[in-house]
């Protein structure tokens, strides 16, 4: 498996929460060579395999931030608010584009800095932007419709020392790690029970994986996610580095025992692992999924990704890799305990 190209595929894909469409149909594709595979009511793909006696959980979420269409005013200017938390420091200026009838080309409206008074440039509201499509009115109206996507259009790049950058890494990038795990592990564990979930509309709340892990009640759960990934400019107490491995979490909301075996199966495999270690919840999936039902013990794997939430996020492809080395070892471990 190409996991580089598998990231860069994934993530070319559009799916802002709530409209995963597009992004849906590829990996259901991707997810169908190890299970069989649906599409929920929610619109996460959804797969298991095998009916053993314990059921794994292991969710990724599909959808990335955007924006969406409010209007059209007079001058054939599309009106936005954002879809998730889309960085509004990135937007002003920033190439998109408009899913409507067709594809579009537009750039947000950005005011020069010569006419900027004042401070308010610290005053950006998204209700207060435009997406400039060079049509009017008219024109932009037999295109583009009310509720229509837009999302920031995705640069793709190799970067040094296994570094790659791109837009939609949060959470594709995660989405790559389990696909790779179920490479590793296919037809050696016959006697799990095995779920996959590619949640949809993680960042507009995660009702995806809630709806999701209430129909499946697995055992056990592992959620795949980003971190914030070390930077010149952030706390490095806030931030896990790339290039040295999974971060296990570390939350009042995750089972701890589930985490030890993580850690000590890290350490028996040689996989590089980090800590991030949270004093309440963990602003994932895994807050939901832990909560289902009667309760689902949970772990949380995070992959660092720099520069959350705009056009150019980047990851370590190592740190992929040894994700999913992480998730199939720990899978082998569940199947060989079965057999003790």
């Amino acid at each position: 498996m190409n996991l580089k190209k598998l990231c860069f595929d994934l993530a070319a894909v559009s799916g802002t929460s709530g409209c995963e469409k597009k992004a849906s149909e590829l990996i259901k594709e991707k997810l169908s060579k190890y299970m069989t595979v649906e599409t929920d009511r929610l619109g996460s793909v959804v797969g298991t395999s095998g009916n053993g006696k314990i059921h794994i959980l292991l969710d990724a979420h599909l959808d990335q931030v955007g924006l969406v269409v409010r209007g059209i005013d007079d001058k054939g200017f599309l009106l936005v608010d954002k879809v998730g938390g889309a960085d509004i420091r990135v937007l002003t200026g920033a190439e998109v584009a408009v899913h409507g009838k067709d594809d579009l080309f537009g750039v947000i409206c950005s005011v020069p800095p010569h006419l900027i008074k004042g401070d308010e440039s610290k005053k950006l509201n998204i209700r207060q932007m435009a997406v400039d499509v060079g049509y009017d009115k008219k024109e932009a109206e037999k295109l583009v419709s009310i509720g229509d996507r837009i999302t920031l259009r995705n640069c793709q790049s190799e970067l040094l020392n296994g570094n790659i950058s791109s837009g939609a890494f949060d959470d594709r990038c995660s989405v790559a790690a389990i696909l790779y795990a179920m490479e590793l592990v296919k037809d050696k564990v016959p006697n799990l029970t095995v779920s996959v979930m590619f949640s949809s509309m993680e960042e507009t709340g995660g009702s995806g994986a809630k709806a999701g892990a209430f129909s499946l009640m697995p055992d056990y759960a592992l959620v795949v996610d980003v971190g914030f990934g070390d930077d010149p400019y952030t706390d490095k107490k806030d931030t896990i580095y790339l290039g040295k491995g999974p971060s296990i979490g570390i939350a009042p909301v995750l089972d701890n025992e589930l985490t030890k075996e993580l850690v000590k199966l890290a350490k028996e495999n040689d996989i590089p692992y980090q800590h991030d270690v949270m004093g309440r919840t963990t602003g994932t999936n895994a807050d939901a999924v832990s909560v289902t039902g009667k309760g689902v013990k949970t772990a949380l794997l995070s992959i660092p990704l720099r520069y959350m939430h705009t056009a150019n996020e980047i990851i370590n492809i190592s740190d992929v890799e040894n994700t999913g080395k992480l998730i199939a070892a720990w899978l082998l471990e569940k199947e060989a305990s079965l057999n003790a």
